[in-house]
């Protein structure tokens, strides 16, 4: 189903640290962002403009392996300007607390591909899942540490 997605050794030597806001591991960052993406296309209907913006988020987070160029880093903004106002309506209606915690954390891993692409353009280190992931966990240690 997410075969992008690099699949989870049954042998974990060395765990992640678990995120503590939604309790899941890093590895498994990416593949909630896209269960949680999938979950609202289904739900926004399928000609919907919400469902085609959903897709566009969906497609960068497929790409975040891929090199950066223009193209994809407007496309990264976009998505990440969409999901900020997308999850504020979605607050404001009174969406259900894991749908709008599912939500943020599209928002994180937008957030932290685009520290991953500047740090790529400033250090040389490609940006890939493995990274972003990492940054996230990061972000999540020093906000409830």
């Amino acid at each position: 189903m997410l075969s992008w997605l690099p699949e989870l050794s049954p042998v974990v030597r060395h765990p992640f640290p678990a995120i503590p806001r939604l309790n899941i591991k890093p590895s498994a960052v990416l593949r909630r962002t896209a269960i949680t993406l999938q979950t609202l296309m289904h739900q926004a209907g399928s000609c919907s403009a919400d469902a085609l913006a959903l897709a566009g988020v969906m497609d960068v987070i497929h790409g975040i392996n891929k090199p950066t160029d223009v193209l994809r880093r407007r496309a990264e903004a976009e998505a990440y300007d969409f999901i900020a106002v997308y999850t504020e309506e979605a607050a404001a209606s009174g969406t259900a607390p894991d749908v709008l915690a599912g939500l943020r954390l599209v928002g994180d891993v937008l957030a932290a591909t685009d520290i991953a692409r500047k740090q790529e353009r400033e250090t040389g280190q490609l940006c890939s899942y493995a990274r972003v992931e990492e940054i996230v966990g990061t972000m999540y240690a020093q906000n409830h540490n």
